[in-house]
């Protein structure tokens, strides 16, 4: 107010945050009689030197990203700086000329400094070090000799989520997609979504996905308030969750630069974007369409000349020296003159960037020069230097209108790749106003949407809906539509913040991405990962489920297998894969996500909870696992041994069968129905996996008599039966006995009528 007030000062603020534009106006000159005062971040430390710097006002205090790797989640927190940090303060204002540096702290706070700032490697996660440790065969990471080493814990963090990541094996070897991943120079999450987008022919939508995720976000913070911003960015929003409106976004840009005479500036300053960081995106996408094809996830795109693309060629080659000779035009001219500012460009910050095209015409007469370099945009030039407008359009046109089944398999991709970073919506968030809506993650409860997502002004769309759903008890609903969100980062400055947000269907999602699925006896109890429970509610749907989700889960890793193991053979593509399994198991995926409705309740499981979570290890002549359904039967291919741990039977590597602590008993009485078997003459009461192991051993009477009439001869005597029977201890007689599964249940219903 005071600087509008005297029109003696220009005002500008400095940090990461702003456009590059803002950013390159503390390097102007101030009008004669008027001061320029920059309020910075620790940005003004070392990063930058601006001429002119007469007097520092040191606060003393710095706002420094930190890792906490516990929640794994990122802090944004004010510390008092270092000396170090307070002597480069001081030495700003001295780089061009005599200053003063006015320090607003005592001299025996300073004496309180640490000598120097807190080293990275203990500020920042460690996943990306350790895997690059792992590829070197440097050893152990906890006994590598760091120059500043960072808490063991921080190691053993890094550890568990490469293992999650499935980059590491449970003997904390690098696995195939881990030694892929080491090479990729991309975060883990980042490579992993690439690695899986190849394989599923969605390469050209993950690409722009992943170059945006690795970026600052292109919407301006000012734009927030702005409704003419808002409503002109309506049309790029995807109820889907920010990767998708990232990707309409991009997608709509690359549109308006292919069209002839197309503003993009106008264009990004309407709807309150940063054309900058939409310029990194698209030279981040080329780097890692040129990563996959380097390390044979892609094949290389190569055409035969003709005349035709002859033409085109000569045609760009002429464009090429046109734009090579405008930029060397445009590099002569900054470096002869230096801008001047105007009292009115200290006082909006970063809305006078983004205003209309008459408030541009409106900040005063420019000579004709000044109006020819102003319509040459350096970064336009570059950009068209650097890629083929046509070419782009056409590979972005492939990730526009995707189909519902498209996205659908998008989002699980992302779902995978990001996983374990799952948020669970609170179930009272229905009577919450949209800012206060809350989510609960593993290590993290209480979270809420950054104010930036698309899911902060509609989070309808993450609600079940009420036609959907009934009420089955205290804070539990029954519905098949519950959600989870999938979230790229958990930011930490006044409050706990989940970034980049994608939603995806919870039981789905949970039984095709999650590290541990253990059941109780009847599999109608879920527990995934140890914090979130699933109950469905009929037993014959829980099977059929976790059958699919099995058989699903093994396709996908034999073809990720299949084309890693190409990659490391050295092939070129992955042409030796068979594209119909691919589109097979991409249709079996989708049908999966989009058509299965199966009604369960989902909550999260508390400390006291978990605490008796599982039976543990069992005597085998206890609890008899010989009683156990042959899981083999239900669960094809599957090779059940007993948990040393949780107890119940291991199925597969994630899949734990009957390890839950729970009340309903296999083969309690409650779950006891009368049912008669089409192939035999068997009418008794019996329980739902009673049922299943009986059809699925139980053949037709035809079939029977055959077998019969062949044994007759005595050369088989009773190896058919022996084939059928398997001990059987009954606790009830104790004796010892060996009966097929049909005569161990009549066995069982002899005792429970006796019993009556």
């Amino acid at each position: 107010i005071y600087a509008t007030h005297t029109r003696r000062w220009i005002v500008l603020p400095l940090h990461s945050t702003l456009s590059l534009a803002q950013q390159d106006k503390v390097f102007d000159i101030a009008p004669p009689g008027v001061r320029k005062c920059i309020i910075s971040t620790n940005i003004a430390e070392t990063s930058v030197t601006i001429d002119g710097v007469r007097f520092v006002a040191d606060s003393g205090k710095v706002k420094e990203m930190s890792f906490d790797p516990k929640a794994k989640m990122q802090r944004l927190q004010e510390f008092w700086i270092s000396r170090a940090s307070s002597e480069q303060r001081k030495g700003r204002a001295g780089r061009t000329g005599p200053g003063v540096c006015y320090r607003l702290y005592s001299e025996s706070d300073y004496n309180a400094f640490a000598p120097y700032p807190v080293p990275e490697i203990h500020r920042v996660a460690l996943d990306s070090l350790i895997l690059q440790m792992k590829s070197m065969n440097l050893g152990d990471p906890l006994s590598f000799v760091f120059i500043d080493p960072p808490p063991s814990s921080s190691i053993q963090t890094a550890v568990t989520y490469l293992k999650q990541q499935g980059a590491l094996d449970n003997r904390s070897e690098l696995t195939s997609i881990g030694k892929l991943l080491a090479q990729l120079p991309v975060d883990v999450v980042i490579g992993k979504m690439l690695v899986l987008g190849s394989l599923f022919n969605l390469v050209e939508p993950m690409l722009t996905v992943a170059a945006a995720l690795s970026v600052q976000s292109p919407f301006l913070r000012s734009s927030q308030q702005n409704p003419d911003c808002a409503t002109a960015r309506q049309p790029l929003h995807s109820n889907h969750g920010d990767p998708f409106t990232l990707l309409n976004t991009f997608n709509a840009w690359v549109e308006v630069k292919g069209e002839r005479g197309g503003g993009s500036r106008k264009w990004c300053r309407r709807r309150g974007l940063e054309e900058q960081r939409l310029y990194e995106m698209v030279n981040l996408r080329r780097q890692f369409k040129e990563l996959l094809k380097s390390h044979g996830l892609l094949e290389s795109e190569e055409t035969a000349p003709s005349g035709g693309d002859r033409a085109k060629r000569r045609e760009r080659l002429t464009e090429r020296r046109k734009l090579h000779q405008l930029k060397r035009d445009h590099e002569q001219q900054e470096g002869s003159k230096r801008k001047v500012l105007k009292l009115e460009e200290g006082q909006d910050g970063e809305l006078s960037g983004s205003g209309s095209d008459t408030e541009e015409r409106g900040r005063g007469r420019k000579d004709k020069k000044d109006r020819k370099e102003q319509d040459v945009d350096i970064q336009e030039v570059k950009f068209k230097l650097r890629h083929n407008v046509s070419e782009l359009q056409e590979a972005v046109s492939v990730s526009q209108d995707l189909s519902s089944r498209q996205q659908a398999l998008l989002k699980l991709l992302l779902c995978r790749g990001l996983y374990p970073q799952l948020a669970l919506p609170d179930e009272h968030n229905t009577t919450r106003k949209d800012s206060d809506q809350v989510f609960h993650t593993r290590s993290k409860q209480g979270v809420v949407i950054h104010p930036t997502s698309v899911f902060s002004s509609d989070p309808e769309v993450l609600h079940v809906p009420e036609a959907d759903s009934r009420d089955t008890g205290p804070d539990r609903k029954d519905s098949s539509k519950h959600q989870l969100l999938a979230f790229v980062t958990l930011l930490e400055t006044n409050k706990p913040y989940l970034s980049n947000c994608v939603r995806v269907p919870a039981l789905q999602a949970l039984l095709l991405v999650s590290n541990s699925v253990d059941t109780n006896a009847d599999c109608t109890r879920l527990v995934v990962d140890g914090w979130l429970e699933l109950e469905l509610k009929e037993p014959e749907e829980a099977l059929r489920v976790l059958s699919t989700a099995i058989s699903l889960r093994a396709e996908w890793e034999r073809l990720l297998q299949a084309q890693l193991g190409q990659n490391q053979a050295g092939e070129a593509s992955v042409q030796g894969l068979s594209r119909r399994n691919r589109e097979k198991l991409s249709e079996n995926l989708v049908r999966f996500l989009l058509y299965t409705e199966v009604v369960y309740s989902l909550q999260r499981l508390t400390a006291l909870q978990t605490q008796n979570l599982y039976v543990g290890p069992q005597p085998e002549s206890g609890s008899s696992y010989a009683e156990t359904p042959d899981l083999s039967l239900l669960f094809p291919g599957a090779e059940p041994k007993p948990d040393p741990i949780k107890g119940g039977l291991q199925v597969t590597s994630f899949f734990t069968y009957n390890c839950l602590t729970d009340s309903k008993d296999l083969y309690s009485e409650c779950l006891r129905t009368f049912w008669s078997c089409p192939n035999c003459d068997l009418y008794m009461p019996l329980t739902p996996l009673e049922r299943m192991h009986h059809e699925a051993s139980c053949r037709p009477a035809g079939e029977k008599e055959q077998e019969e009439k062949e044994s007759e001869g005595g050369r088989a005597g009773s190896s058919s039966m022996s084939a059928l029977t398997r001990a059987y201890h009954c606790d009830v007689c104790n004796e010892d006995l060996t009966l097929t599964s049909t005569e161990i249940l009549k066995h069982k219903r002899q005792h429970m009528y006796s019993a009556k």
